[in-house]
């Protein structure tokens, strides 16, 4: 199986345990937080469709529920609360999904170098992988979307160029 059907199964399997328990609570005890699980879940994990299901499908199971159990405070405030909870659910499954969608996009155009580079001490070129000596600009290219521009900073600038620096060039 592959992984993409497993967790929607774990999905499915989850949003049942989750009703299951709202179920023993009764029809008075209510915590929609455990609708808000799978859902969000789910949103970060497989996108909108799936967790838009859940969203709406969890609030109509509850409905359901309440209907076994005679509607203790009457039909009217329980498609109400439905409603309500479809609502928030779908809204957090939208807001979630666009986020986890964000963060891959993010995650995908963040790219770091980390760890230790071995540099020259004086000519600044880095050791490779390969043992081989690589312009830092070349390296730093190579791994990463940086590219470089070159200038002079003014403290070269003064040691290399100025009036005095010219006579110690010969």
């Amino acid at each position: 199986m592959s992984s993409r059907p497993l967790r929607l199964a774990s999905w499915l399997g989850l949003a049942a345990c989750m009703v299951g328990l709202d179920y023993l609570l009764g029809p008075l005890i209510q915590f929609p937080i455990f609708y808000v699980i799978p859902v969000a879940l789910c949103a970060w994990f497989d996108g909108l469709a799936v967790s838009l299901i859940l969203a709406i499908g969890l609030p109509l199971i509850r409905l359901y529920l309440m209907s076994q159990w005679d509607f203790p405070l009457g039909v009217q405030p329980a498609i109400i609360n439905a409603a309500i909870r479809a609502a928030v659910l779908s809204s957090l499954a939208v807001v979630v999904a666009r986020t986890a969608r964000q963060t891959r996009l993010l995650a995908q155009e963040v790219e770091v170098l980390e760890g230790l580079l071995p540099i020259c001490s004086y000519c600044k070129k880095i050791r490779d992988e390969n043992d081989e000596w690589q312009r830092l600009e070349c390296y730093i290219t190579q791994r990463s979307t940086a590219e470089f521009t070159h200038g002079i900073c003014p403290e070269c600038r003064a040691t290399h160029y100025s009036p005095e620096s010219t006579t110690h060039r010969s």
